[in-house]
């Protein structure tokens, strides 16, 4: 494994992307982006292995280089990543993004649609394994996974369950395991287990809340303030994207990936390249474990951003530049 901000190779071919400023972000995304993509989307429903509706998008290109599967994070969905999605339509890359079970327009399990529930993680990756053989292979392209925090562990899972399907992945920020609060990690699961047992995995796990329309950008995940505006907005405008806390069955769920996850045995069964991004400015999830389990990877290169929170591709602009500049030497040129 290599770590850390070596000295940097030279990038080779360089991509001419036009990014996107702090300044007027929500004006060029509204004027410029959703357009942009607009033109490139294709969206449905994928029915699960138990019936549960998947919706997905598609964003297509000429001549891609490469298939991009997004795993996005808790309680996030399709709007938060059209930056990104943007920004691999204008390098080559086509783009494909479910939204995983009980999130953004996905069917849920439970009455409550701010409430995130799931029984198992293994439902996320049957769904992720049906959405890539059903929506993705088809196109024939080199397959390339994007996975986020929660998605980055269900992405972790996915590698260790089907190590063929991807010849490249990026954890950014993977959810090895999540940090719990005022807790030790072992006694917030006891007490997660306990209430589930007595019956309260469908409740709200304790410091969990629905959503709140008053934006709260200091406690949030994100240093650019134009890109967590941006958001809010889009749950304020759509009551689907408004999933927000966890169940107690979701933390279950989490605390047993979690587990599997680690374990040398699954870890051994990657065998592609894979950057892993951890960020110094963390609250959500524990860069300790993220560092073992990059340090157990067969191919891997961790790297650090020390000025980033959670999102480090929602960080301020000069940590954003690095991040892109590191995922877009690695898919193009790997480790």
């Amino acid at each position: 494994m290599i770590t850390g901000n070596q000295k940097r190779r030279d990038a080779g071919t360089r991509l001419r992307i036009r990014r996107l400023s702090e300044t007027d972000y929500r004006v060029q995304m509204k004027r410029i982006v959703e357009p942009y993509l607009r033109k490139h989307r294709r969206s449905g429903y994928l029915t699960g292995s138990d019936g549960t509706r998947i919706f997905y998008s598609r964003y297509l290109c000429e001549n891609a280089r490469g298939s991009i599967v997004i795993s996005h994070g808790f309680s996030e969905f399709t709007e938060k990543y059209n930056e990104m999605i943007f920004y691999f339509l204008q390098a080559g890359y086509a783009v494909f993004i479910p939204e995983h079970r009980g999130h953004g327009r996905s069917q849920r399990a439970i009455r409550n649609p701010q409430k995130v529930y799931v029984k198992s993680f293994a439902q996320y990756v049957r769904d992720l394994h049906l959405f890539v053989n059903k929506i993705v292979k088809p196109y024939r392209n080199e397959m390339l996974l994007f996975a986020h925090s929660m998605g980055g562990a269900i992405g972790a899972l996915y590698l260790e369950t089907y190590p063929d399907d991807f010849q490249k992945a990026v954890l950014s920020s993977p959810m090895i395991q999540m940090k719990v609060g005022r807790y030790s990690y072992p006694a917030a699961m006891v007490i997660a287990h306990l209430c589930r047992l007595c019956g309260f995995g469908k409740v709200y796990a304790a410091g969990q809340h629905g959503f709140c329309e008053e934006p709260d950008f200091e406690h949030s995940c994100c240093l650019s303030k134009e890109r967590f505006m941006y958001a809010h907005e889009k749950r304020l405008k759509y009551k689907s994207c408004r999933t927000s806390g966890a169940s107690y069955s979701w933390v279950c769920a989490a605390g047993k990936a979690s587990a599997y996850i680690q374990e040398s045995q699954n870890i051994n069964k990657i065998k592609i390249p894979v950057l892993v991004f951890a960020a110094g400015k963390e609250h959500m999830v524990d860069t300790d474990e993220i560092c073992r389990f990059a340090g157990k990877l067969r191919y891997a290169r961790l790297v650090w951003e020390l000025e980033a929170k959670h999102e480090i591709f929602n960080a301020g602009e000069r940590a954003r530049l690095r991040f892109y500049e590191e995922l877009f030497r690695f898919l193009l040129h790997g480790l």
